[in-house]
């Protein structure tokens, strides 16, 4: 069961929102990436149901975000995984926004995309046997990431589910879209 803290926000916003990920072990943050909302072409607003890895962003805008993000993730009281939400205005300002556990789609998300299980350095948190030098040699430091696409998809008539709404909450599945290597579901 998805605690209510944990169960995503759909956000639709003429502004992008930027989303800074990052693990907490109670004294360190360890930047896991930005995610940038991809704006949906049907209605011209940004959603938080297409996303891409890495967000693009400005070198002052990045240092701001990380800095921001790393300083209100580690005022946290337990460790775990965080996410710090940022809406960007036109002049290309980050607003910090919220900070919340990390949700279970962007954990999917950001463990198909990092090739690290997250959900597994989560538990090693918890029980006390986590490593930061795990997590550095698990990360594969030096490697490019290509961008990566997420769409989420809703296939209730597939369920025959009927009278559902899509929302981040009610995702059925997902398509991930990677930068020179394909699609995968």
């Amino acid at each position: 069961m998805i605690e209510a803290t944990q169960i995503p926000k759909n956000v639709v916003s003429s502004i992008p929102t930027l989303e800074f990920n990052g693990l907490f072990d109670g004294q360190v943050v360890y930047q896991l990436g930005v995610i940038g909302e991809l704006k949906d072409q049907g209605v011209g607003k940004y959603q938080t149901l297409a996303k891409r890895y890495p967000a693009h962003l400005e070198s002052d805008l990045a240092t701001k975000v990380t800095a921001t993000s790393e300083r209100v993730i580690s005022q946290q009281d337990t460790p775990g995984l965080y996410q710090v939400l940022y809406q960007v205005d036109g002049d290309a300002e980050g607003v910090h926004e919220d900070v919340s556990p990390l949700t279970a789609p962007d954990i999917a998300f950001m463990t198909k995309v990092l090739g690290m299980n997250l959900t597994a350095i989560w538990v090693h948190l918890m029980i006390g046997r986590f490593s930061g030098q795990a997590l550095v040699k698990a990360s594969h430091e030096g490697t490019t990431y290509h961008d990566a696409i997420y769409r989420a998809h809703f296939p209730y008539a597939d369920y025959h589910l009927t009278n559902q709404k899509s929302a981040p909450a009610t995702v059925i599945g997902a398509q991930i879209e990677r930068a020179n290597k394909g699609s995968e579901q």
